[in-house]
């Protein structure tokens, strides 16, 4: 997996990555199928992990503005690719495209595993954990002034 490279996706990569979110998002989480594509009408900028070797997408992000404030998520590493730090790397380069925009602060609600890796890099809790589907959330912020890398 040392072959990846960690970028924006584009337009032609949309359709891909919503399949791994929906397998993944609807296989392991229990959202409904039709939450994922219904996702697109929020605009989102959408950032994934490519292997060299043979172009497939290994794991993916998102980030939208939604009342104001961006927002980020969505966030997917495809089951054979986890453990490797695959994500942990993708949420350092989507998070550093979001803030050389000049945004100042992110918001997200995440699972578990995401909370660790987001507040090991500045975020902070803001809220309790809730029940979404299979699992639990928790909403997390992300400000530029805390971000370390």
């Amino acid at each position: 997996m040392d072959d990846l490279i960690f970028r924006q996706a584009t337009s032609d990569e949309v359709q891909c990555i919503l399949a791994m979110q929906t397998a993944v998002f609807h296989g392991e989480q229990g959202i409904p199928d039709d939450e994922t594509e219904a996702f697109l009408a929020k605009k989102p900028i959408l950032w994934c992990a490519e292997s060299k070797a043979d172009g497939k997408i290994y794991a993916a992000t998102a980030a939208w503005q939604e009342k104001n404030e961006t927002h980020w998520g969505r966030f997917v590493v495809f089951p054979t690719a986890r453990g490797k730090h695959i994500g942990t790397r993708l949420a350092q380069v989507s998070f550093n495209d979001l803030f050389d925009m000049g945004i100042s602060k992110i918001y997200m609600d995440v699972r578990d595993a995401t909370v660790k890796i987001v507040c090991g890099m500045g975020g902070h809790i803001v809220g309790e954990a809730y029940k979404f589907y299979e699992g639990n959330v928790t909403p997390v912020v992300l400000e530029r002034k805390d971000y370390v890398v």
